[in-house]
């Protein structure tokens, strides 16, 4: 009977045990959960940070442009539309770059070659139903010139595809001018200097790298409809053309584009 009694007070113990440790169990589960809950908010909390902190995204792209220092050689690129916002591109370069012995284009007797600055941003181009314009933001070059013909509409020269219709868009044949409705540009200096594309979207710039002086198309308008034609080209100019950017004291000039009479 005294064993019967003593087994019987052991189950209960055991019992009153399992309960205590599945009543801890329990609340151990329940702050586990809110522990996990606590760590999955800050974890978005800190997603959430990161992306407001982080700055927006640059490309950027290094551009070597040989040939001839007396001579400007084309950029240009076609801005994103509205559904990309306002865009950015800056055209900087260090002054001492390509001034180690052996270059030194512009400089021959001193590291100091060009020091440059453009930031520009824009939208779109001129033949889109956008908001299109540029503007140029910032510029300021130190020893040497370098930057030319900025423009929302890309400084180039023009001919007529059919000698019987009418020039679109302006200028004379082989004339330079902001002739081209299907992109943005500017010149820069060669003779074997670098230089660096910083902007806010994807997308190379085009350019060319002094290795050729031929001209190249960019775009032919020649609509049969129409009473007048055009075909767009670019190629090097001369340093003795260079048109500077506008220098001015007010941060923002710009540069506005007015569409053509239709043709």
């Amino acid at each position: 009977m005294a064993l019967e009694q003593d087994i019987g007070a052991l189950i209960a113990s055991t019992n009153q045990l399992t309960a205590v440790v599945d009543n801890k169990a329990q609340a151990l589960d329940k702050q586990m959960a809110a522990l996990d809950a606590r760590v999955a908010k800050k974890e978005q909390e800190v997603d959430k940070f990161l992306q407001e902190a982080l700055p927006e995204t640059r490309y950027v792209q290094d551009i070597f442009i040989g040939g001839s220092k007396d001579y400007l050689y084309p950029v240009w690129w076609t801005f994103p539309g509205n559904s990309e916002g306002v865009s950015e591109l800056t055209i900087s370069r260090e002054y001492g770059w390509n001034g180690g012995a052996g270059e030194r284009p512009l400089n021959p007797a001193s590291v100091h070659q060009a020091g440059l600055i453009l930031e520009l941003e824009g939208n779109s181009s001129p033949w889109s139903g956008n908001a299109n314009f540029l503007q140029i933001k910032r510029f300021n070059q130190t020893y040497n010139s370098t930057v030319s013909h900025v423009n929302f509409m890309l400084e180039c020269k023009a001919e007529k595809v059919d000698p019987n219709r009418d020039h679109y868009g302006g200028g004379s044949d082989g004339s330079i001018g902001p002739w081209c409705r299907t992109a943005s540009g500017v010149y820069l200096r060669g003779g074997g200097l670098k230089y660096r594309i910083i902007k806010n979207w994807k997308g190379d710039v085009r350019y060319f790298d002094g290795s050729s002086m031929e001209r190249k198309m960019i775009y032919e308008y020649n609509d049969p409809n129409a009473s007048s034609t055009a075909r767009w080209f670019i190629e090097p100019i001369p340093f003795t053309e260079r048109k500077a950017p506008i220098a001015n004291t007010i941060p923002y000039v710009n540069h506005p584009y007015t569409p053509p009479a239709t043709a």
